[in-house]
């Protein structure tokens, strides 16, 4: 496994802890998701849940909110025009975070 970064370590801290109304704490459904993304540098959309432990439903619902509001690229798959690649967006994430934004 790649030795975690800055971001993720970052993230990892607010584990339990009140995150400001951002909702972002790892103990939410969003927070393990992003914790699990930021572990691997690209994750096929169907490898989330299993590797998040949240359910495919919960998954799926969580993807397309943190899509709509920038913390998440999803695109398809070169490779294999069914799957879904998914990556989280580092600089968006980390200005979430840092409070810049009370979108999450």
């Amino acid at each position: 496994m790649e030795k975690r970064d800055a971001l993720l370590e970052s993230f990892l801290e607010l584990r339990g802890r009140n995150s400001g109304g951002t909702g972002l704490d790892l103990l939410s459904s969003k927070g393990k998701i992003l914790a699990t993304m930021l572990q691997h540098n690209e994750l096929t959309v169907k490898d989330i849940p299993h590797l998040a432990g949240v359910s495919f439903r919960t998954c799926f619902q969580q993807l397309r909110f943190l899509e709509q509001i920038g913390v998440i690229e999803k695109t398809l798959d070169p490779l294999d025009k069914r799957r879904h690649i998914v990556r989280v967006n580092r600089e968006k994430l980390y200005s979430s975070l840092s409070g810049t934004h009370a979108e999450i």
